[in-house]
């Protein structure tokens, strides 16, 4: 009960973005979400697994992600959030190798959905190098 109060409380801003957002633009399905980011280089799977992330962070019902969405100021999510919970559960369930620090480094800002997928792209080239 005070997990989803303070979920609630401090989830306010994004909840209303979310809701403004939702407004201005038609909801879009898990396969087109997944077509779209495959279309621009990003890995398939981990569209899948981001697309479902995002559904149980979003704070409004029927919000949708999009590839572009901004993970941090569209879902509220802080970067060791993005780097512990997000990329690093999405490589585990893929079973894609965690990359070393230059590997990441050379990536540069993961920030959206689509940046995540290509990432995970990125981890399967370099692994299979």
């Amino acid at each position: 009960m005070m997990k989803h109060v303070l979920k609630t409380v401090l989830g306010l801003p994004f909840s209303l973005r979310q809701k403004r957002i939702a407004r201005t633009r038609i909801p879009m399905t898990d396969s087109e979400f997944v077509h779209q980011i495959v279309k621009q280089g990003g890995d398939r799977d981990a569209a899948s697994a981001v697309w479902r992330k995002l559904k149980e962070w979003g704070y409004e019902d029927g919000f949708t992600p999009q590839p572009a969405d901004s993970l941090s100021s569209v879902f509220g999510i802080a970067e060791e959030e993005l780097d512990e919970d997000l990329v690093l559960d999405i490589l585990k369930e893929l079973n894609v190798s965690v990359p070393n620090r230059e590997v990441v480094g050379a990536f540069g800002v993961i920030d959206t959905p689509l940046q995540v997928a290509k990432f995970v792209a990125h981890c399967r080239r370099v692994a299979s190098k």
